[in-house]
């Protein structure tokens, strides 16, 4: 198992504050408005970055406006956490313009998930940073409140630890393994290849998850990993909800794909699109128990 050691971020207590950004697409200000509501009305306060509502073509204002977002963010003492307004599309955009030494130093809270995906990977990647795949202030936080998302996520910040555990997930293959987890959109795991944080998966827990994707193209995205080597020496796969990508159909899909590959592989777990109502800790050693249907935290995922 690869030792490397876990950079986590200081905890969010209660009462604490929480910086929204958007790295990527256009926000709907109605569902951040309401989203702030709702964190508000949780005992949050709320800081919203100069430049979350701007808008250029299909983005949240240039790169340049969306990078400075996020670091002032990072630098700002009294915020204790960053959760991404939603994803979307362009987060990859917005790595060059980062400040690499910046980064470097202390980390801090990053919650987000879909196109932010790509983010939460270079952090991990280049900065060992503990990075949260969960739920954005305007697409989750902005529509009907579900209590089950709130709850799993501010138990993760406030430093317990987890064991998740949901209904209806199906065991592909067997077995019980440890292994830092990594991951997230299927769809921004393929175009980290090549790039500096490409997808790391050896001796890794690998989650994937998308939507709205026709079975050919998870068939396609999966082989193309596969082709990749990237599923060589992965300890165990997790597959999400995969809302949309006709998800009746998938696990037959998976199993002939992966067919050599002799590690557990849980379908199912609600992190991301669909019911979205786990947040995971990636960057953090797990344990898979596809046995039982249980991924559980070995440690906190913050300090």
């Amino acid at each position: 198992m690869n030792n490397r050691s876990a950079n986590k971020p200081p905890r969010l207590s209660s009462g604490g504050t929480i910086g929204i950004v958007a790295p990527a697409g256009r926000v709907d200000p109605t569902l951040l408005h309401k989203g702030i509501a709702r964190l508000k009305h949780l005992g949050f306060h709320v800081v919203a970055g100069k430049n979350v509502t701007r808008k250029q073509r299909y983005l949240a204002g240039t790169d340049r406006e969306r990078a400075e977002d996020f670091q002032d963010m990072v630098l700002n003492n009294e915020v204790d956490a960053i959760l991404c307004a939603r994803g979307g599309v362009g987060t990859a955009r917005i790595i060059p313009h980062l400040d690499q030494d910046l980064l470097a130093g202390s980390p801090k809270i990053v919650v987000g998930s879909s196109d932010i995906t790509t983010l939460l990977l270079y952090l991990t990647h280049s900065f060992d940073w503990v990075t949260f795949h969960g739920p954005m202030a305007a697409t989750h936080f902005g529509k009907e409140p579900l209590p089950a998302h709130e709850t799993h996520l501010f138990t993760l910040l406030s430093g317990e630890i987890a064991e998740m555990k949901f209904p209806d997930l199906q065991t592909l293959r067997p077995g019980t393994v440890d292994g830092i987890l990594t991951g997230g959109c299927l769809t921004l795991l393929c175009t980290t290849i090549g790039t500096p944080f490409e997808i790391e998966t050896d001796d890794r827990l690998l989650f994937i998850e998308d939507i709205n994707e026709a079975p050919y193209r998870i068939d396609r995205m999966l082989s193309y990993l596969k082709f990749l080597g990237k599923f060589d020496h992965v300890r165990g796969i997790i597959f999400g909800e995969m809302p949309g990508c006709h998800p009746e159909d998938l696990p037959d899909i998976i199993l002939d794909i992966l067919g050599e590959v002799r590690c557990p592989i849980l379908f199912g777990f609600p992190s991301g699109h669909g019911m979205g109502t786990a947040t995971l800790p990636l960057g953090l050693s797990m344990q898979l128990d596809a046995n039982a249907g249980i991924l559980r935290m070995l440690e906190p995922a913050v300090l």
